[in-house]
């Protein structure tokens, strides 16, 4: 096991913090402090081999102290370590969360992002030495952490927002071309595998709708789906069965070009699909719609399509006589 360049940061932000809140200690309370600071599991604090978590990550404790002596971000005064006080700045926990939600209420920001935002707010990435901005990290970290697991705020695909944005189109009816972007923002922010899922019930209910059974439907989306992201097999009141092959793509504004929906289109015809459906959430750009309209057994789903097919099925969305608001089963 190797310690990562994230683990390196973390150890180094703890030892500030342990030194935040002690006059002064040893060596050893320094980086015993710091290491349970970590958040390390009993049984991994008990492992002593000489390789494991606890034991490598004590091992750099020691090179970060050193470094951050170097830095004059602590000092030592006899055996004792402690933080050198002059032009550091301490932020309460209390106004860091204060502003911390305050900043997240205004969209959807990485962890960097909003780390640099602290910093530059309560003034730390002024100061001549970094252990104030070890500690803001830290505590913010922690702030992050605790509202993510409270459901106070969301971490999809490494972007952190306010839980009420979602329960806002949850909750509020919206007329449709208020609520049309928020729909679509809310399935990109989602991610691809959760867009996989939602395009495959989409379709079974379409063609349930239409009248046909669904004899089989199920994601295949991930590294080595060939290139086939849903499979459908449906059967019409005649007997006759249809092998459906599915692509998606989740994007916020990104077109689908033709290169994409020609390999898609090789793709379906090798698994010996009987027909294609290539499903996005923005636009095609115009030669691969025209690839599209030039064969008889591919079908594209951009964005408006897949929104109207979305209203007609009701799947996803509630229609209430005030607009429109997303399925809580489905987006809670």
């Amino acid at each position: 096991m190797k310690i990562t360049s994230k683990q390196k940061k973390r150890v180094t932000s703890k030892i500030v913090e342990y030194l935040v809140n002690v006059e002064s200690a040893t060596r050893t309370e320094v980086i015993e402090g710091a290491i349970r600071l970590m958040g390390l599991k009993p049984t991994e604090l008990c492992n002593l081999n000489p390789k494991s978590k606890y034991c490598l990550l004590k091992s750099y404790a020691g090179t970060a102290l050193n470094d951050l002596l170097i830095k004059k971000d602590i000092k030592l005064t006899g055996e004792k370590y402690s933080l050198a006080r002059e032009e550091f700045i301490i932020v309460r926990e209390d106004l860091i969360r204060t502003e911390l939600e305050s900043y997240l209420e205004k969209g959807e920001y990485s962890k960097e992002e909003i780390y640099s935002y602290l910093e530059a707010f309560f003034g730390t990435d002024a100061t001549a030495s970094s252990r104030d901005d070890y500690s803001l990290r830290s505590i913010a970290g922690n702030i992050l952490f605790d509202m993510v697991d409270k459901k106070e705020a969301e971490l999809i695909k490494g972007k952190y927002t306010k839980k009420q944005q979602l329960d806002q189109i949850l909750d509020t009816p919206l007329p449709e071309k208020d609520f049309k972007p928020k729909f679509f923002k809310t399935l990109w922010l989602r991610g691809g595998s959760f867009f996989e899922s939602f395009v495959a019930n989409l379709l079974e209910k379409y063609y349930s709708l239409a009248g046909k059974m669904v004899v089989y439907c199920e994601v295949s989306g991930g590294s080595d789906d060939g290139g086939i992201d849903v499979v459908l097999e449906i059967v019409d009141y005649l007997g006759f069965t249809e092998k459906i092959k599915v692509q998606t793509k989740n994007r916020d504004t990104a077109q689908v070009n033709e290169k994409e929906v020609r390999e898609f289109y090789g793709a379906m015809i090798a698994q010996r699909g009987s027909r294609g459906i290539y499903v996005t959430t923005t636009r095609f750009h115009a030669s691969a719609q025209d690839f599209i309209e030039s064969v008889d057994d591919l079908v594209g789903i951009d964005g408006d399509k897949l929104f109207e097919l979305v209203k007609r099925t009701q799947y996803g969305i509630v229609k209430t006589s005030q607009g429109y608001i997303l399925d809580k089963e489905i987006f809670d």
